[in-house]
C-alpha cells in the first residue's frame, strides 16, 4: 500500500477490526460461481445481497441508473463488495447521481476492504484522481459510509439473513436438509429443472463462514487483466423474487 493511503487506511482499519477478529482462515480453492439452478425465489429471500444486486443489474440494463444506484446500495448493506464497487463507479461517472469523485473513492475503498485484487487496483486509480483537498474530504466523509456499510456492521446483517433462511429449510429450526429433498425451478431459463436439495442448500451458500470464504476465493485473485469492473454471471436474468 502506498504511503499516501496511510491516514485513511489507519482511520478505517479500526472500523473493520471487529469483523476480522473472529473471521476464520479460508482454505484456498478455485473460484466458483453459484449455479443458476440454485438461484430460486427462496434462495433470494435469504440472500438479500444477491437479490438487490440482481435488481440493480436489471435497472442498469433498463437504463435506470438512479434506481440501480439505490439497489446497489441496498445490496451493499449486506456486505456485497461487488455492489459497493458498482456504487463507486456510478459516483465516478455521474450516473444516476451527480459526479462525486470523493464519494467514488470512499466506496471503492470500502469495496477493497477485504483486499480483493481488482477492487484494490481500482481504488488506486480513483485515489490518484483526487487532489489534496479531496483526499482530506475522503477521510472525513468516509467515516459515516464505513459506519453504515463496513463489514463490521454489514456482515452481521447478512449473517442474520442466512441464519433465518436456513431455519426455513423443510420447516426445521436446525436447518436439516432431507436426503430426498428436490428443488424445482419455477421460472426463468432453468424452469422445470430439478436440483437435489443437498446442492441448493450447500453449506457454502448458507453458513456464514463458508459463504464469506466462497466470496474470498472468487474475488481475491485477479479476475481480469484490466481494471474495468465486469458483471459476474452469478445472478440470472429472469425476475428475482424477494423483499
Amino acid at each position: 500500500m502506498k504511503a499516501k493511503h496511510a491516514p485513511l487506511f489507519c482511520l478505517l482499519l479500526g472500523l473493520s477490526m471487529a469483523a476480522g477478529v473472529t473471521a476464520r482462515e479460508c482454505p484456498v480453492e478455485a473460484p466458483r460461481q453459484i449455479p443458476p439452478t440454485v438461484l430460486t425465489g427462496g434462495f433470494f429471500d435469504a440472500h438479500p445481497d444477491l437479490f438487490w444486486r440482481s435488481m440493480a443489474q436489471r435497472a442498469e440494463r433498463d437504463r435506470q441508473p438512479a434506481r440501480a444506484l439505490d439497489y446497489y446500495k441496498r445490496s451493499a448493506r449486506y456486505a456485497d463488495k461487488f455492489s459497493q464497487a458498482m456504487v463507486a463507479r456510478l459516483y465516478q461517472e455521474g450516473l444516476g447521481t451527480r459526479a462525486d469523485p470523493v464519494m467514488a473513492y470512499i466506496w471503492m475503498d470500502l469495496a477493497a476492504e477485504r483486499m480483493y485484487h481488482d477492487f484494490l487496483v481500482l481504488r488506486e486509480h480513483y485515489w490518484a484522481r483526487l487532489d489534496a483537498l479531496q483526499q482530506a474530504q475522503a477521510i472525513e466523509r468516509g467515516q459515516q459510509v464505513y459506519a453504515d456499510y463496513g463489514d463490521r456492521v454489514a456482515k452481521p446483517r447478512m449473517e442474520r439473513a442466512l441464519r433465518d433462511g436456513r431455519q426455513q429449510i423443510t420447516g426445521s429450526r436446525l436447518g436439516y436438509v432431507s436426503s430426498g429433498l428436490i428443488v424445482v425451478q419455477r421460472r426463468g431459463n432453468e424452469q422445470g429443472i430439478a436440483t437435489p436439495g443437498s446442492i441448493v442448500y450447500d453449506n457454502d451458500y448458507w453458513r456464514a463462514a463458508d459463504y464469506w470464504c466462497l466470496q474470498d476465493n472468487y474475488w481475491r485473485p485477479a479476475l481480469t487483466p484490466s481494471v474495468e469492473i465486469g458483471r459476474p454471471d452469478t445472478v440470472r436474468d429472469d425476475k428475482a423474487v424477494g423483499d
